[in-house]
């Protein structure tokens, strides 16, 4: 075999190794991509099938004077979600409480946990006006957390052990809009003048520039306004989720 016949040898034997290095490298891309991509959930199940809630408090043991304060921890699973604000941001997500003694007879509460009312927000769409009520979107494998300032401003509570659990009920919604900053409609306007201006002295990179700056203040009055509206008619649906139990002992 000549020298030049097995240097033709090797160099095809390498040119093939990099085309099966590179082919599986594509495929390992591929599938790591397909792994990360996760299409909108279209049933309330699958949507908050990996939504814990976890109930938890400083200490294991008070007196009927203390101050108990309980910490919610909502855990999101693998898809964003659209919810009410009261769900994940107010004491309103302790509406559902639930406090059992020894015997498991249900305490009753001396003052209820009350969720914030779901006033009528109505928004502009299209041409369309919809009803919406104050969302926020829980970001997928993010934790939020929630307090309520003290348990016995709600429960009398004497002597002895109680079980505390909750019980939410989580509107899944599948669509948002954002209020849009009054002064985004001034700068479109100007803009709107800006590229009809006709006059020989003003140059298209002289409008262009215009155009940008006041671009750029309408991006940065948009990230300002952070408010979230749900239409109540894109309501995906409710799930029932129930937290893990906490035992609180008064001494």
């Amino acid at each position: 075999m000549t020298t030049r016949h097995s240097m033709e040898i090797f160099m095809q034997t390498f040119k093939n190794a990099i085309l099966l290095y590179l082919l599986l490298t594509f495929s390992m891309i591929g599938c790591i991509t397909s792994l990360q991509t996760q299409s909108a959930p279209t049933d309330i199940t699958t949507a908050t099938s990996g939504v814990t809630l976890t109930l938890s408090i400083p200490e294991a043991t008070y007196t009927s004077n203390d101050t108990i304060p309980i910490e919610l921890s909502i855990q999101n699973g693998k898809f964003d979600l659209l919810v009410p604000l009261a769900n994940i941001s107010t004491p309103g997500a302790f509406a559902r409480l639930r406090v059992t003694d020894t015997n498991g007879n249900v305490v009753e509460p001396k003052r209820s946990i009350t969720a914030p009312n779901s006033e009528a927000i109505f928004m502009e769409k299209g041409a369309k006006t919809v009803q919406c009520i104050r969302g926020s979107e829980l970001k997928a494998s993010t934790t939020q957390i929630v307090s309520l300032d003290d348990l016995q401003k709600y429960y009398q509570l004497p002597k002895g052990s109680y079980t505390v659990e909750l019980t939410m009920e989580l509107a899944v919604y599948q669509d948002s809009l954002k209020k849009q900053h009054p002064e985004i409609t001034e700068l479109e306007e100007e803009i709107k003048r800006i590229q009809k201006v006709a006059d020989a002295h003003v140059s298209a990179a002289d409008k262009r520039s215009a155009v940008n700056d006041i671009q750029q203040q309408i991006v940065s009055l948009e990230k300002k306004q952070k408010d979230t509206y749900l239409p109540v008619k894109s309501l995906l649906g409710k799930a029932t989720l129930t937290s893990n139990n906490i035992i609180i002992t008064i001494e």
